[in-house]
């Protein structure tokens, strides 16, 4: 508690929140404390410990999720050495699709079921969970075998354990999104999720830094060439066997320092707002974890939160309007921030026979529960399926390209760096490390620039706006790598063109789509949906990812092409990924909301949940308003 507080602590000299209100016991308003907390939480300083606390455990899901392309090639000669590919032993591509596809598969599962948890049940019931699922998949995963002489399959064990894993790297990404997005301050929240999705590059890089030292360490042992270490060298196969799990087990370590940190992190104070209600434990909670609040002497202590005026969206001191909904006469806060008193207890509940409106955002609104109605008329209705749709297909078209590079890396490493021409076969040492020491320097340097990039640029440019940019730049990248592809892997050449358009494209990746397509969705749903909708966005592109790996897998198969010619041809594969591309430009064009205003302000949380109709008006207004200028 004490190390949370100091981290959260103000500024010297800065403000947060309003008056106390926490020793008021129940003689306060409803609708007074929950615009405290609102603006408590919105004139917060950057929030590192919810930084810290959602990124450990995101770099634990990189790491697991992507961990797989430093262990595929050592489980090749351990448990495959007479499946050769290239001369070098290599993991059946049956087993190798189905061990990526159940991975995903999981992901998917655990992104739709914990989000729809979380919105039922509470953030913090679910968070940490998701982590327990991970240690246990990946204890169990290391202790995957054949059996005593064969007696049971490998690739079996590997395909179940890892498909259990998937399930809680996949929890990780609504949970962990949302409460980041829940807990932000409103100038801080973009640059908080982008830091957040700063630890996937993270988790990458230190996957392929750890295997590296491993592969050096045990040097010693797997140093001999590939005939003796998959035919009668014991001690090279042990050690192989050894550094694979090593590698595995490691992901672990961050797992359980994540867990103990998450059981500092409360209930998300706007779930308690507006699921559970319960105005007097959200101002405790928040009064806890913020800081004591201090009387600000310049407003005279109470400040009002005002929704965003607009010609169509007036607000008078007797009547405001919205197109959220309504509330109760009684229920709203006058002029001088008064109100019939409440008891604590007592919840306020929406009344849609008032007549009494208030301004698109206004933190006074007690917004309706989910049910099967007001779903039906917030995304039918009222046409925010459009937003989901958006969001859901620009993370798929995404993922097409990102995963097809990127879980398959080993592959695309060996088409841009080997020489087929080649025939002298390497030891088991060398080929270990130079896949390590390739994957670095391809897929490691452009995703960590890209994610340090995005964290200082989306400071200053909106999400759609990046996200609409990157799609394009990345179709350019994939076109253009794509046709020059048999020149740039030309044997007479040394390739160090198409090295550093691979590189490009991995930062064009974090420094656009990859990193906004996690922070959208956490942003445009009103909170009883919020978490679900983002774990349908986030399936959609697990189920991307899904479909490319079944296509890197059988894209050549009906030709019955060998490594070379998949190699001289994985241009083509390029040029499809680059058709995905530009979908992902035109959807977010059109289909993906703008989160911030005229100002270049993000908008608050409770302006972003009343949906497509006071969007689309607000950004019609900042339209005019940068035609004017």
């Amino acid at each position: 508690m004490g190390l949370r507080n100091w981290v959260t602590r103000p500024i010297k000299g800065q403000h947060i929140g309003v008056e106390d209100l926490t020793a008021g016991g129940s003689g306060i308003p409803e609708t007074r404390r929950r615009r405290w907390t609102l603006q408590t939480i919105d004139q917060a300083p950057f929030q590192v410990w919810v930084v810290i606390v959602a990124g450990i455990g995101f770099l634990t899901d990189a790491f697991g999720l992507f961990a797989l392309n430093v262990v595929t090639p050592m489980l090749g000669y351990v448990y495959w050495p007479e499946n050769l590919e290239d001369n070098v032993p290599s993991v059946p591509t049956s087993v190798k699709t189905a061990l990526m596809c159940s991975t995903l598969a999981g992901t998917m599962v655990g992104q739709i079921g914990f989000g729809l948890a979380a919105d039922f049940l509470g953030r913090r019931k679910m968070y940490g969970l998701e982590l327990v699922i991970i240690i246990v998949g990946t204890m169990l995963l290391l202790m995957s075998s054949n059996g005593e002489k064969g007696s049971m399959a490998i690739g079996g064990w590997l395909i179940t354990w890892r498909a259990i894993m998937g399930i809680g790297i996949g929890a990780d990404y609504p949970l962990s999104a949302v409460i980041t997005a829940e807990f932000a301050p409103r100038k801080h929240r973009a640059r908080m999720l982008s830091w957040v999705f700063f630890a996937q590059p993270v988790g990458q890089l230190l996957a392929n830094l750890l295997s590296l030292a491993a592969v050096e360490a045990y040097k010693p042992h797997i140093k001999w060439t590939l005939q003796s270490c998959g035919q009668d060298d014991l001690e090279c196969f042990r050690a192989i066997d050894r550094l694979w799990r090593l590698v595995i087990g490691i992901g672990i370590v961050p797992a359980v320092i994540a867990l103990l940190f998450r059981f500092t992190i409360p209930e998300s104070p706007r779930y308690t707002l507006d699921i559970l209600q319960n105005t007097k434990s959200t101002l405790e909670d928040t009064a806890n974890y913020f800081g004591a609040p201090e009387l600000n002497p310049e407003h005279g202590g109470f400040e009002m939160i005002q929704g965003p005026a607009s010609p169509n969206i007036h607000v008078t001191a007797s009547r405001r309007s919205s197109y959220c909904s309504e509330i109760a006469p009684d229920e709203v806060v006058d002029s001088e921030g008064e109100s019939e008193h409440r008891p604590s207890g007592v919840h306020l509940r929406a009344n849609p026979a008032s007549t009494s409106q208030l301004p698109p955002g206004d933190p006074s609104f007690v917004p309706p529960l989910a049910s099967w109605a007001d779903a039906k008329n917030f995304f039918i209705t009222e046409g925010n399926w459009q937003y989901l749709l958006g969001t859901s297909l620009s993370w798929l078209f995404l993922d097409f390209a990102f995963y097809g590079l990127g879980l398959s890396s080993p592959r695309i490493v060996n088409h841009i760096w080997e020489d087929p021409t080649k025939e002298d076969a390497k030891s088991v040492y060398q080929t270990l490390s130079d896949n390590s020491k390739h994957t670095l320097v391809m897929v490691s340097v452009g995703t960590v620039v890209g994610g340090l990039l995005m964290v200082k640029i989306v400071k200053y440019v909106s999400p759609k706006v990046i996200q609409f940019w990157g799609f394009l730049v990345l179709f350019v990248l994939f076109i253009a790598t794509g046709s020059a592809w048999p020149k740039l892997i030309a044997v007479d050449t040394n390739r160090s063109g198409v090295i550093v358009l691979y590189v490009l494209s991995n930062m064009a990746f974090n420094l656009g789509p990859n990193v906004t397509t996690f922070i959208i969705p956490a942003e445009i749903f009103p909170t009883r949906y919020r978490c679900t909708c983002h774990g349908i966005a986030a399936a959609s592109g697990k189920l991307g990812s899904w479909i490319v790996q079944v296509y890197l897998a059988y894209a050549f198969q009906s030709d019955g092409a060998d490594f070379t010619n998949e190699r001289e041809h994985f241009g083509r594969v390029l040029q499809v990924m680059s058709a995905f591309m530009i979908a992902g430009a035109v959807t977010t064009h059109f289909l993906v909301p703008e989160t911030r205003g005229h100002d270049n302000k993000s908008r608050t949380l409770e302006v972003l949940a009343c949906g497509k109709k006071v969007i689309d008006e607000l950004n019609r207004q900042r339209k005019t308003e940068d035609e004017d200028e």
